[in-house]
């Protein structure tokens, strides 16, 4: 039984392996209606420029895949003039885009208003990026403590993505089965959720991982403070020279 160690050679063995069985790895909008199919999804919970990274991985092997963006998190901006072109690359090799959507703070709306904030989040993605945004992943659904229902939309936890057939998830860098080369055999229709934050070239520990998230995440706002602070030192100094 082959180990899965999150290095990228581990991460596509497990695709070609996958493919070998016959079951073409597909985005959401692209499930067959018939057929066995393994649906690819990836939720981007910290980094864009690490999706970007699983997106060519995937492309590689002729996989397709969905990729879920948060708009409300706090580690990454997916509007921003660094991450719009990045996601637009993902677009560019084939892969969808779906929003993932954080339920923590719904438990006071109605199932009207719970959608409409859905909607409000796609349509801004849309604007932005060209597309149409037809799937949704609810974020940490364990902690939101709801499960929201969204018409209109395909949904990854919804009965046919999730109950109906094989769901398998490296959530917390852990698969939590016994052999996930099993679990394929055992599934000729599943959903395979891999997030992009714990997979690397060199294989890393999840300690590290996320000692190193710390770390960028410190050294990026330092920068863009620092930034500021020298924009407000050169606007103070030309109003100086202006005022003598």
């Amino acid at each position: 039984m082959s180990t899965i160690d999150f290095g990228h050679q581990s991460y596509r063995d497990l695709l070609t392996f996958v493919q070998g069985l016959g079951r073409p790895i597909v985005a959401f909008r692209d499930v067959p209606s018939a057929g066995p199919f393994a649906i690819l999804r990836h939720d981007i919970d910290f980094s864009i420029a690490k999706a970007v990274e699983m997106a060519r991985l995937d492309s590689s092997l002729g996989a397709r895949s969905t990729f879920f963006v948060l708009l409300t998190t706090p580690y990454y901006n997916p509007l921003d003039e660094e991450n719009l072109p990045r996601l637009r690359s993902i677009i560019d090799l084939g892969h969808e885009i779906g929003l993932h959507v954080d339920c923590s703070g719904f438990g006071g709306l109605t199932p009207g208003e719970q959608l409409e904030r859905v909607r409000a989040q796609a349509t801004c993605l849309e604007a932005h990026l060209g597309v149409k945004i037809g799937s949704i992943a609810q974020h940490k659904p364990t902690a939101a403590r709801t499960r929201p229902e969204f018409p209109g939309y395909v949904d990854a936890y919804s009965k046919p993505f999730f109950s109906d057939i094989g769901y398998i998830s490296d959530s917390r860098m852990m698969f939590r089965v016994p052999d996930v080369r099993g679990f394929f055999r055992q599934h000729e229709r599943c959903q395979l959720v891999l997030h992009p934050v714990w997979w690397h070239n060199t294989p890393k520990t999840r300690a590290q991982i996320l000692d190193e998230l710390k770390l960028g995440l410190a050294d990026q706002f330092a920068r863009m403070i620092d930034d500021e602070h020298r924009i407000i030192l050169d606007f103070l100094a030309t109003y100086v020279q202006d005022k003598a």
